[in-house]
């Protein structure tokens, strides 16, 4: 958690192994197995090469001269679990241990808890079991193409080695090390000395006597020292608890038992909540995915500065996705929401002006809005400015995206505050929320009379352009933020956030001025809804034609702030509530938003959609709407497949082309499906959910 770094395997016969800061799998290999008395070499498939179809790493047993046996796809059985992985082949047990759990406010936490949430280390755990009558040795060895030094002459008492200081692997067992060129060359014995450098890779191997089991835990740990980010500098948080990777190998193992009972407790967890297995599995893949892409850092003043990583992108703290990652973090670190929130406000705000596209050259008052980002590959950004957004485009991929980070800092600010109960935090901004209340009503008119609720008016930083919205890739339905259904949704949505804090910061005038304007939103997008076409188009131009789910979607943060009334179709925005149900009826079928397979297709116009936003999504439909349309679970299973086959290049991915990845790949916002772990359907009966359900 917070070190931006990954472990990765499982694909058969593709590259994979440690990774530190970047947004992909490592490009090397894992080495996994044993070797009998006799000589064979029992492995799994976990480095590039390793074809179940080639002849020598076949299976048969009338190829006895092989040397190397590569366990096949039929001959492993895995479980995908929250925090363990596990891989099971004849003899041999192999387990990825990644634990995770709440990280303490660093504000008030001590010490000693939060050098245990800070350890940049996760677990390896082999089980040999020799049930032969021959002595067996297990091994475990990774590649890397910047060589290694052994563990075994530092004085530690520990095996293992490490690579330039910064990543390596390591245990306290009764092992031998080995450095070779490969496990074959290694189990040769050709180069006897640990201190033999020269080959790529690296492992430790151990004794099974026949008859036999024997386990053994390796710790992978991550270091990187001294300055990591740059323009604003910054350390690991980490750092300020160990001072080198032995340390971190060190304080891994003696704290293994206490990292292993909370991989254990996040596995009972999620089996426990009654999701299906596809839902479980997507879930704990993006959790991977999530924390691989984090950063913990330190400011040279001591403050702690949380990033998520975008990906393969690389982008830092990207507003899009922290407004959706929140629901993740406000389970287990609310803290962070806030610190990422903080750090828009003291670094990433700025204030425009607004212009009419038809008079591109009148400015009018505009106000304050955030950055798309916050900077890219550890390199922050010049304070007010993305990494990201370019002027002088118009409505294009890099185009400014002022309202809608507008309105995704205030929705992330009402969130955190409702479940935080943070007063601190909303008296601290007071002076912040007032200035996004005028900023949302100039940007839909800057003549109150001709108000309408939607964001109308561009902003000055376009250059004359137009801005966009976060599925600025997915086509011209969702890409073009004026008059814009879903952005529209998402104004409504921080009205109503803006209205809650106010009326708790005692300022009630300010209060109802913001349910008036959420109020001639909701009527503004209601009448946009087509009695005869089915459905509310994505942009309320009078020519837009086509139909999208996310229409629905901003409907998660007054639920999410507990506002219920507001997403009732008996609540004050009603007509709002009931449209919308209307119009996903229409959208839920082959014809207009499904795939063959039932997989979700945000956009009826174009094959593009973000996994994280269909889980979103479908938590809106079933959760907060009540909707069923009786393709659920073909959905999850399809949705599983685009990720099992689809991105099985790229682990986790959130943007998928007709079920191909295109992008968004090593990707952290689909931890969205955290919401499925509050769907009253998940613990109701199948009779409870009919009734309480309303078909569609």
């Amino acid at each position: 958690m917070g070190a931006h770094s990954s472990f990765t395997l499982g694909m058969f016969g593709a590259p994979g192994g440690m990774a530190l800061e970047r947004g992909a799998p490592a490009n090397e290999g894992a080495f996994v197995g044993y070797q009998t008395a006799s000589g064979k070499i029992y492995s799994m498939p976990f480095s590039e090469g390793m074809s179940n179809d080639a002849e020598r790493y076949s299976q048969d047993d009338s190829n006895l001269d092989s040397a190397l046996f590569v366990f096949g796809e039929e001959a492993i059985e895995r479980k995908y679990n929250w925090a363990t992985d596990r891989f099971s082949a004849p003899g041999l047990a192999f387990e990825v241990i990644t634990p995770f759990f709440s990280i303490p406010d660093p504000a008030t936490a001590d010490e000693a808890s939060l050098k245990f949430a800070s350890c940049p280390a996760s677990f390896v755990r082999m089980v040999v079991e020799n049930k032969s009558e021959e002595a067996w040795e297990g091994f475990f060895a990774i590649h890397c193409d910047q060589y290694w030094s052994p563990l075994s002459d530092r004085g530690l008492g520990l095996k293992g080695f490490a690579s330039r200081e910064r990543m390596g692997f390591a245990t306290d067992a009764a092992v031998e090390e080995f450095c070779d060129f490969g496990v074959e060359q290694a189990f040769a014995r050709t180069h006897t000395s640990p201190n033999f450098m020269l080959g790529p890779v690296a492992g430790c191997r151990f004794s099974v006597p026949a008859g036999e089991s024997r386990e053994v835990i390796f710790a992978l740990g991550y270091y990187i020292g001294g300055q990591a980010t740059f323009n604003y500098p910054s350390k690991y948080w980490y750092t300020r608890h160990f001072d080198n990777i032995d340390a971190v190998f060190t304080y891994a193992l003696e704290q293994r038992d206490r990292y292993l009972e909370e991989a254990l407790e996040r596995d009972q967890e999620l089996l426990a909540t009654g999701l299906s297995e596809d839902q479980q599995f997507l879930l704990s893949h993006a959790t991977r995915s999530y924390y691989g892409s984090t950063e913990w850092l330190v400011d040279e003043k001591g403050k702690p500065l949380w990033v998520v990583n975008e990906g393969e992108y690389l982008m830092m703290n990207t507003l899009d996705l922290t407004v959706d990652m929140m629901f993740f973090e406000l389970r287990w670190n609310a803290w962070t929401v806030r610190n990422v929130l903080e750090q828009f406000v003291d670094r990433y705000s700025y204030e425009d002006a607004l212009f009419d596209p038809t008079e591109p050259d009148v400015m009018h008052p505009g106000g304050i809005s955030f950055a798309h980002d916050m900077g890219v590959a550890n390199h922050f950004s010049p304070e007010g400015y993305s990494s990201y957004e370019c002027s002088g485009l118009d409505r294009a991929c890099f185009s400014y995206m002022t309202c809608e980070q507008l309105t995704n800092w205030v929705l992330c600010a009402g969130v955190y505050a409702a479940k935080s109960k943070d007063v601190a935090f909303l008296e601290a901004q007071k002076g912040t929320f007032e200035r996004c209340l005028q900023s949302l009503l100039h940007r839909d008119h800057p003549n109150p009379a001709l108000r309408n609720g939607l964001m109308s008016f561009e902003s000055s930083r376009t250059d004359g352009g137009g801005e966009i919205t976060t599925y600025d890739s997915l086509d011209h339905s969702l890409g073009q933020a004026r008059a814009n259904a879903y952005l529209g949704g998402k104004c409504w949505a921080a009205y109503l956030a803006l209205s809650w804090i106010f009326e708790h910061l005692q300022d009630l005038g300010r209060s109802a001025e913001c349910k008036a304007a959420a109020l001639r939103c909701s009527q503004t997008l209601a009448d946009a809804y087509s009695e005869a076409d089915g459905f509310m188009p994505a942009v309320l131009d009078g020519e837009n034609r086509s139909a999208i789910i996310p229409a629905g979607e901003a409907l998660i943060y007054p639920w999410a702030m507990g506002l219920n009334e507001a997403v009732e179709e008996s609540g004050p925005y009603g007509r709002y509530i009931g449209n919308l149900k209307k119009h996903l009826a229409y959208v839920l079928n082959e014809r207009v938003c499904l795939y063959p397979d039932g997989g979700w297709k945000l956009s009826s116009s174009v094959d593009n959609s973000w996994m994280s936003k269909i889980c979103l999504n479908q938590f809106v439909v079933r959760e907060i709407l009540g909707l069923t349309y009786g393709g659920e679970e073909q959905a999850d299973a399809a949705h599983v497949e685009w990720e099992v086959e689809g991105s099985k290049f790229h682990a986790c991915s959130d943007q998928f082309s007709a079920a191909k990845p295109i992008g968004s790949l090593y990707y952290p916002r689909i931890v969205t499906s955290i919401l499925w772990m509050d769907e009253h359907s998940t613990n109701c009966s199948a009779d409870q959910q009919q009734e309480e359900t309303v078909k569609i």
